[in-house]
């Protein structure tokens, strides 16, 4: 065998292949986006919890809370005091008074507060010969703890026993106590707080209703 010939060029040895490249980062991106899509669910439950919990109703209820503009809805409850039933068109749009209607609960601590309030403001438009007309639905409170506590707050207004909640959450849509519907003569909600009412809140929404403004 013939030696190579000094002068021919030596063929380069093959170059190594590139090394692979690293693998992409998709398990820490998909990771993340999960993660994103995690806290953004959750902060859309709070968000309609928030929005929408107050107009939602529970129990029995399958519609969504009475609202301002709309009839108040009549019902009939037996009387919490008296053996006479609380009907509210009874007390309102068929005498073309305006009604103040409040829902409470001797458990309700809000309640305990708000009721004395209702008591005392009612007696005294009672007192100068006003239209106005309060009413009270107690709800889900046994008599043996309502009697007591009606008496207590100086309430003499109509209250209706709504053992069952079928006004309560059925026919108004509320989940809690306490709740106060503004109707005006012809029976239509002007106002409704949800929670405690203040004094000042009371008197202004009497003086509207009663004509003052």
């Amino acid at each position: 065998m013939t030696p190579p010939d000094p002068a021919e060029p030596v063929p380069d040895p093959p170059s190594a292949a590139p090394p692979p490249a690293p693998p992409t980062q998709t398990r820490p991106r998909r990771l993340r986006a999960f993660l994103i899509g995690v806290v953004l669910a959750g902060v859309l439950a709070v968000f309609l919890f928030v929005v929408l919990g107050t107009t939602s109703s529970t129990g029995t209820g399958t519609g969504g809370v009475v609202p301002v503009g709309s009839t108040a809805p009549n019902f009939r409850l037996p009387s919490v005091t008296t053996g006479l039933p609380v009907v509210l068109d009874d007390l309102g749009v068929h005498r073309h008074h305006p009604v103040v209607l409040n829902f409470f609960a001797s458990w309700c601590v809000p309640c305990q507060k708000e009721t004395p309030l209702f008591g005392a403001t009612a007696s005294a438009e009672q007192a100068k010969g006003s239209v106005i007309q309060f009413v009270g639905v107690d709800a889900q409170d046994p008599p043996s703890n309502a009697i007591p506590f009606i008496n207590q707050s100086g309430v003499t207004y109509p209250v209706g026993q709504d053992a069952d909640l079928r006004v309560t959450a059925s026919v108004y849509g509320l989940n809690a106590e306490p709740n106060t519907f503004f109707i005006d003569e012809s029976g239509t909600v002007v106002g409704h707080i949800i929670g405690p009412v203040s004094k000042a809140e009371l008197d202004a929404w009497v003086h509207r209703l009663t004509g003052g403004g």
